[in-house]
């Protein structure tokens, strides 16, 4: 985080219940916590950066995701999803959460969707529901080959973590993978701006109380 200040990180699987609190220092955080009875399962979380100016995009779906509008170079949408790999998928629900999704906008997470075209070595049933999206919608996949995740299991990689965006950012996006999972089974993807942005601050905004003028305060809300 303090390495690359990012304007937006976006977390999948969180295990947070609504119970619990969180807070990152220089970031606002939007939720969708997803409980089985008492147990914690899935979540998504998005942490917008303090110096942001963004905007809560609510959305009517009942997949695991959230969405955003940030402004940055210009005001970009921003979802973020997370699709349990034994949970049905169809190609509706994708269609109709993209359809509340705001243009210019980016579409990522941990899909669990396998398929060739985006370096698996497999294809299954919700891949097939992507493939399907991706060209149905004209929409476009960042992609440069590299793995995302990391099977234990089976000693196996696979990337199965997505970002789909409108093709009107295409050239004007990056994006790669970090070669450090930081203790994850997932390694961390990075999406960046071809022509740099301003860094954005992570110092939280502080307030000078003793030495704002009250009466003045008071007088004018009173009008």
């Amino acid at each position: 985080m303090n390495e690359h200040l990012p304007v937006c990180v976006a977390l999948q699987e969180t295990l947070l219940k609504p119970s619990c609190t969180s807070n990152i220092r220089g970031y606002s955080i939007l939720r969708k916590d997803c409980n089985t009875g008492e147990r914690a399962c899935g979540g998504v979380t998005l942490l917008i950066n303090y110096a942001t100016p963004f905007s809560t995009l609510l959305i009517r779906t009942s997949l695991q995701a959230v969405a955003v509008q940030v402004s940055i170079i210009s005001t970009v949408t921003i979802c973020n999803v997370y699709l349990p790999p034994n949970a049905p998928l169809n190609f509706r629900e994708l269609q109709e959460l993209i359809d509340q999704l705001p243009s210019p906008f980016i579409f990522l997470g941990d899909f669990n969707a396998h398929h060739l075209l985006w370096g698996c070595q497999d294809v299954n049933s919700r891949g097939k529901v992507v493939e399907k999206l991706l060209t149905e919608l004209d929409l476009t996949l960042l992609i440069d080959g590299s793995n995302t995740y990391f099977h234990s299991p089976t000693q196996s990689f696979s990337a199965i973590d997505l970002s789909i965006c409108s093709p009107s950012l295409l050239l004007d996006l990056t994006w790669s993978v970090l070669g450090n999972p930081l203790g994850s089974d997932h390694f961390p993807v990075v999406i960046s701006y071809a022509t740099p942005i301003a860094c954005a601050t992570l110092r939280q905004p502080q307030w000078k109380f003793d030495q704002a003028d009250w009466e003045t305060f008071r007088t004018q809300a009173e009008i």
